[in-house]
């Protein structure tokens, strides 16, 4: 079995986190002082009401820096969307085509121009890559603001919990309230024991912080307590299109068991006008290669 290049890795790793999180949105910033707290269930309607929805998406221009602690690379990407069919990004650099990635509901497929190889899989392989679960529609739930549509039962946003800080609705996994709380406390060994207890289904944390006013992600941290790990997202410059708006800059921090892998990506020229996604065509004699 043949497997992945580091340069082959970190170019697909860049494509995909950027599809997993570049249109959430943005918003003018209020004081916490002039906020009043709401109730976790008020809130997500709230942002389930201001989410973007779309048929045809595309984003014209992305620039896209990724540092692992090894290497340092730097692309160009364009993306197109199609609600529930696909996602397609193409990425270049000095306008050299490097590669492809499409995402389906049922697969995804990367094609490595510089290295003549490609790789088709389940997501299965890539959420082991990335040390999160994910598939397509966890994916375009994100891609299209609405990030708790991808929620297995309506049921598990009663555990969330609300609050404001630094100007922001806070939501918050109750179980990692309660955990900092015993933190604060001095109670370290408490809090040990609370991660234990979780260690067959991994501990998994998460906190959303959104706009007073127009009710969209500012930032995104999820974070493994189990294994030390966490993803942690943050949105600036944003741009108005068809009346939404978008962030026209994305900082992302991914750490790993002590590695840490960063991505900022800048980006202009968004459009909402259909459009057709072309297939992917994988060349002959291109070689495929895996994940692991």
């Amino acid at each position: 079995m043949i497997h992945w290049s580091q340069l082959g890795r970190n170019l697909m790793l860049a494509l995909f986190i950027y599809a997993l999180i570049h249109s959430c949105k943005p918003a003018e910033t209020v004081t916490e002082t002039r906020l009043r707290p709401m109730g976790a269930g008020r809130l997500i309607r709230n942002i389930e009401d201001n989410a973007f929805d779309y048929s045809s998406f595309h984003v014209k221009r992305i620039n896209i820096q990724m540092d692992d602690g090894q290497s340092k690379n730097s692309f160009r990407a364009t993306m197109q969307a199609v609600k529930d069919q696909q996602i397609l990004l193409t990425v270049s650099k000095f306008n050299i085509p490097l590669g492809r990635l499409s995402l389906t509901p049922d697969s995804i497929l990367f094609v490595n121009y510089m290295e003549r190889t490609y790789i088709s899989d389940g997501y299965s392989a890539l959420s082991g890559l990335l040390n999160f679960d994910l598939d397509f529609y966890a994916v375009q739930a994100i891609l299209s603001g609405n990030i708790f549509s991808f929620f297995e039962d309506d049921d598990d946003l009663k555990t969330y919990n609300s609050y404001v800080s630094d100007g922001l609705y806070i939501i918050q996994s109750e179980t990692m309230r309660k955990l900092r709380k015993i933190t604060e406390k001095g109670k370290a060994q408490k809090a040990e024991r609370m991660i234990r207890r979780n260690d067959e289904e991994s501990l998994v944390v998460n906190t959303f912080f959104f706009d007073p006013k127009l009710f969209v992600m500012r930032r995104m941290l999820l974070e493994d307590k189990t294994y030390s790990r966490n993803l942690n997202l943050q949105f600036d410059e944003y741009q108005k299109v068809d009346q939404r708006y978008y962030p026209g800059s994305i900082m992302l921090t991914l750490n790993n068991g002590g590695e840490q892998v960063r991505l900022e990506m800048t980006m202009s020229g968004f459009s909402t006008e259909h459009s057709e996604l072309l297939p992917v065509r994988l060349p002959d004699k291109y070689q495929r290669v895996y994940l692991n």
